[in-house]
């Protein structure tokens, strides 16, 4: 499938009109993507008046004029969850999932554009998108890779060891190369402070299937683009919580991913912490129907 039947296939999917071009017909020239004036990157259907046509984060069609145009990108990084439905796991502390994976998302899109790698997030502020309008984005923008972020939940076990997760696609060498890179670098990062961990006792790089032998994450099932989903601690355990909300952690985090992104793009290394696959059967992602639209245009969209 090219990734422009990818878009209107996405688009089918997820109910909104799209009317093809017709046979023979030269394909429009326009940016893959935008990001909007309020900062919300989107994927580019086709030429508007005046402006273009997009694909929203809730997978609506939208006429947005201006923006900064997008060809493709080296990486996109995917902050999990986000709005106020879909917040992802909530800490004793306080501290949402949603807040602390965007805070690690931009950190690491600073360090990996200082480092001459081009980046975007699926999400900028506090909003939610479909799995398949995120997945959708990195296609697009013809993404070398996707990294998806979220901390984990629920409790686990006392452990004296971070229990850092990555999950690749089954069947993919790069997507499990890329897997065993972050592993190897966040690991080893997040070891070097004291922290009370907690760990289930096969963490490290798998494939998860679910019970019909498929990918069972989405972000990992979803894209043409190699992708991989990181489970960087749990934000369950207090004591962990504590330390993601630290100004230092967001920091460590993302110069790990970078580091681990320049080992990928750069060398042929293979990275490291290879367990069996799991079975699991996760929850759905939010769909259209509880998404609500974030402005494209007028005031910019706050961080969660």
């Amino acid at each position: 499938m090219t990734r422009a039947n990818a878009v209107l296939a996405t688009f089918a999917l997820l109910g909104a009109a799209v009317v093809p071009a017709a046979a023979g017909a030269e394909p429009a020239s326009h940016p893959a993507a935008l990001i909007t004036p309020t900062g919300v990157p989107v994927a580019v259907l086709e030429p508007g008046e005046g402006g273009h046509w997009v694909m929203t984060p809730c997978g609506n069609r939208a006429l947005v004029f201006g923006g900064e145009p997008l060809l493709r990108v080296d990486v996109v990084l995917d902050p999990g969850h986000g709005g106020p439905v879909d917040t992802g796991a909530v800490a004793p502390t306080g501290l949402s999932e949603k807040e602390i994976n965007l805070k690690v998302a931009q950190a690491t899109a600073r360090m990996l554009e200082s480092n001459g790698v081009s980046t975007v997030l699926t999400r900028t502020g506090d909003y939610a998108t479909p799995l398949r309008v995120r997945s959708n984005l990195a296609d697009t923008l013809d993404a070398t890779l996707m990294v998806s972020i979220h901390h984990n939940a629920p409790l686990q076990a006392r452990s004296t060891l971070p229990g850092t997760e990555i999950f690749h696609e089954s069947g993919s060498s790069e997507s499990k190369r890329l897997a065993g890179l972050l592993y190897e670098r966040i690991f080893t990062s997040l070891s070097t402070f004291v922290v009370d961990w907690v760990a289930p006792p096969d963490a490290g790089v798998m494939a998860v299937l679910n019970s019909r032998g498929v990918d069972a994450y989405g972000m990992i099932r979803l894209p043409e683009t190699t992708s991989v989903l990181l489970e960087l601690g749990y934000i369950s355990n207090p004591a962990e919580a504590e330390f993601f909300d630290r100004p230092v952690y967001a920091h460590v985090a993302a110069a790990a991913i970078t580091e681990a992104v320049v080992d990928y793009l750069e060398t042929d290394k293979e990275g490291s912490g290879f367990v069996e696959a799991r079975v699991f059967n996760p929850q759905p992602g939010v769909g259209r129907a509880r998404c609500v639209e974030t402005p494209l245009v007028g005031a910019p969209t706050g961080d969660a």
